[in-house]
């Protein structure tokens, strides 16, 4: 399989959590790979890399987007940021941060704050998209189902941020028939998991992204940067039974 085409947007979860879980990923291995990134390309924010995805030369184009909302993200991944002045996207979910309860309860996990989100909103680095309210599999839930939980993630967003959500990730990257025309009317942009690059998808709802995992290294995360999960990933859709985009 040949390199992937338009802007590789990257999923981060977990920063130096130490829990040993792939979607984390130790703070050292987290500067590497933004060293290597600014060395081999440009980082840019997600409305750029959407508006420009299908036209020629993206493919050294990075976007930083990290789920859910933990603190060790604020904590530790932000003043990285800060320091080189590189864009992101948080996509949040709001019950986590609104209760104060984790999303994977068992420690280490702790849930990213109202006042730490706005205090990254405030410098102009981060987008801040939409991940629901309770981060369930949307393939399960019926279309009005996934509208009340969507809308509810909406109002705690801009009642305590004042911004209103304009893009939103689907939680484990799972695309829903059903949830699809609610997120149309509700955002303008949406992603899901790994898949073709980005610059082969003319559906601005169904944008691939790349997970960057505990056990990825040095090699596999350039491969990564490079091809993606294209294999990789069509054996997870056939294990897991999914079909979507």
């Amino acid at each position: 399989m040949g390199p992937l085409r338009g802007p590789r947007i990257l999923i981060y979860h977990q920063i130096g959590a130490g829990l040993g879980r792939e979607m984390e990923v130790s703070l050292s291995a987290f500067k590497a790979q933004m060293d290597w990134l600014a060395d081999n390309g440009e980082i840019v924010d997600l409305e750029t890399a959407l508006a420009t995805r299908t036209q020629p030369g993206t493919e050294n184009q990075y976007v930083l987007t990290f789920d859910d909302g933990y603190d060790d993200m604020f904590r530790l991944a932000y003043p990285l940021l800060l320091d080189r002045q590189l864009p992101f996207t948080l996509y949040l979910t709001t019950h986590p941060t609104e209760s104060g309860e984790p999303l994977f309860p068992g420690g280490s996990a702790e849930p990213i704050t109202w006042d730490q989100v706005k205090t990254m909103r405030e410098s102009g680095l981060m987008t801040l998209g939409a991940h629901t309210h309770r981060h369930g599999d949307m393939r399960t839930t019926s279309r009005g189902e996934a509208r009340e939980d969507l809308e509810r993630s909406n109002e705690l967003i801009e009642s305590r941020t004042g911004e209103r959500p304009r893009h939103f990730t689907y939680p484990w990257g799972y695309w829903s028939a059903d949830a699809d025309p609610v997120v149309r009317d509700l955002y303008v942009s949406a992603t899901v998991g790994s898949g073709v690059g980005s610059g082969d998808q003319a559906d601005e709802f169904k944008v691939n992204r790349i997970p960057v995992q505990l056990s990825d290294g040095v090699v596999f995360f350039k491969r990564k940067m490079h091809r993606g999960l294209q294999a990789e990933d069509k054996l997870r859709r056939k294990l897991r039974g999914y079909a979507g985009p």
